[in-house]
């Protein structure tokens, strides 16, 4: 998987980027994400993440796993896990709410 970093120093120019040197685009970006994920459980970063991929993905799981790069057991076994604790879960071809 790659970092956000990696990610935010592949972005393409963009003119509102356009005075800002893009190591200093990565860094604000690297930043902010430590920002937000700092105090929180891997568990409810991977919750999230795993929901909000499968959101993206219109509930299709084998789009969100190939994305996510887990198998779709793995993804199937954290969404049983997700729903036995009460966390709703989207059915394939449906759009979730935003993830608990």
């Amino acid at each position: 998987m790659r970092s956000a970093q990696d990610m935010t120093e592949q972005q393409p120019s963009h003119p509102s980027h356009a005075a800002i040197p893009p190591s200093s685009i990565a860094d604000q970006t690297t930043e902010a994400l430590r920002r937000i994920l700092v105090g929180h459980t891997i568990a409810d970063v991977e919750r999230h993440l795993i929901l909000d991929t499968l959101a993206y993905c219109l509930g299709n799981r084998t789009h969100a796993a190939r994305i996510l790069g887990i198998s779709i057991r793995t993804l199937r076994n954290k969404l049983n896990e997700y729903m036995d604790a009460g966390i709703p879960v989207p059915e394939p071809g449906q759009k979730s709410t935003l993830a608990a």
